[in-house]
């Protein structure tokens, strides 16, 4: 993440030189403090969306799963009255909906790999804040 990465090089590289060069190193790391919280708050909200998006997907995948299911009943129901072209139909459409619900677990793979991302984003976030709450 690119926030966190440049904010976690501003404080490892330049908290010590600001607090020894600043004017008023109260206020300056403050203003570090401040930022990081910001920052904590941004990364959160883009955790939280993260999460949504997954029960989304989620519920999508259900549904695509009832569909399919309800397209095999059909295509063996088509098959006890003798109507082959509309079972080969139904599952036609089962077999697309089950090419769709691979695709979005493919999704939700990498929507879980970004959760965790944040996740540690987060917490290397919340340790800095509380180093340099202590260093004040």
């Amino acid at each position: 993440m690119g926030i966190f990465s440049r904010l976690s090089d501003i404080i490892n590289s330049n908290i010590n030189s600001l607090l020894d060069k600043a004017e008023d190193p109260e206020k300056m790391i403050r203003m570090v403090i401040q930022e990081m919280e910001e920052t904590l708050v941004e990364v959160r909200s883009g955790a939280a969306r993260f999460i949504a998006d997954r029960k989304e997907t989620g519920r999508t995948l259900t549904r695509l799963s009832d569909a399919a299911a309800e397209w095999q009943r059909k295509a063996e129901l088509a098959l006890t009255k003798d109507r082959e072209d509309l079972a080969r139909g139904a599952l036609l459409e089962k077999a697309k909906l089950e090419e769709t619900a691979q695709l979005l677990e493919q999704d939700l793979g990498a929507l879980d790999t970004a959760l965790g991302k944040h996740d540690e984003d987060i917490s290397k976030l919340e340790a800095k804040l509380r180093e340099a709450k202590a260093k004040q």
